[in-house]
């Protein structure tokens, strides 16, 4: 009797510590089985648009892509679009998508071109294959602001460095025989050099083949008895 009334005492010593024991887990488990409606937590609002911290982003309306510009340096002066394109391959830029900006002083010399965009990921991807490509390029943020004043020549535009101080529309025309131009697109500029002032001109092709010509057939001409230097503007 004595070894009953022994297991009997265990047996119920067991039982309360099992009980005290899974006291939480069986408050989890009716939890669990409640009939109570819950409601979701509520997930945070989504970033009005126009609204990103990242300088350049900006979202058209309407659209659920936006575009990011970067400031892409570090070329020679003879580079042209389809050089950048090259650099950039693989990140969805079309020529439409660059622009160069030229300096007011010296040779017109390219300062840098600005590159629109599609998306972060295409920015992402440039960076990466500037970086493969382990040279002196160079590509930093950029804004729509400094993308928008800027003047795309598209490869039509030739300036003709060199000429005399007292040239005139009518000696561009004779230079420029067999070429086809806009006659009325010639305009006349006038930049420093050394602290001096230089006189250019800049003539409009009908195309980018017409204006390649004319850097093919011109350039290093003799223009009023001094020699011409063509620049074709991108």
């Amino acid at each position: 009797m004595s070894i009953i009334r022994s297991a009997i005492k265990s047996s119920l010593c067991l039982r309360r510590v099992i009980s005290r024991s899974s006291l939480p887990f069986l408050q989890e488990w009716r939890k669990c089985l409640s009939t109570t409606t819950e409601q979701p937590p509520s997930s945070p609002s989504p970033p009005s648009p126009g609204g990103f911290p990242i300088d350049g982003l900006n979202k058209p309306s309407g659209s659920g892509e936006g575009r990011l510009y970067g400031k892409f340096s570090g070329f020679s002066k003879h580079t042209l679009k389809t050089d950048i394109m090259n650099v950039l391959e693989g990140c969805n830029v079309t020529p439409e998508d660059l622009k160069f900006s030229y300096m007011r002083s010296g040779n017109l010399n390219p300062a840098a071109v600005y590159v629109r965009f599609p998306s972060l990921s295409s920015y992402d991807n440039a960076m990466r294959a500037i970086t493969k490509k382990g040279r002196l390029y160079r590509l930093e943020r950029a804004a729509h602001y400094q993308w928008d004043p800027i003047t795309p020549y598209d490869g039509k535009v030739v300036v003709l460095h060199g000429i005399p101080p007292n040239a005139i529309i009518d000696d561009i025309d004779r230079f420029l025989s067999g070429c086809l131009y806009h006659p009325g697109s010639i305009q006349f500029l006038t930049i420093q050099e050394l602290g001096y002032p230089k006189r250019v001109a800049l003539v409009r092709f009908t195309s980018q083949t017409q204006a390649m010509n004319a850097y093919i057939t011109k350039n290093r001409n003799f223009f009023l008895n001094k020699r011409i230097a063509l620049q074709v503007l991108q």
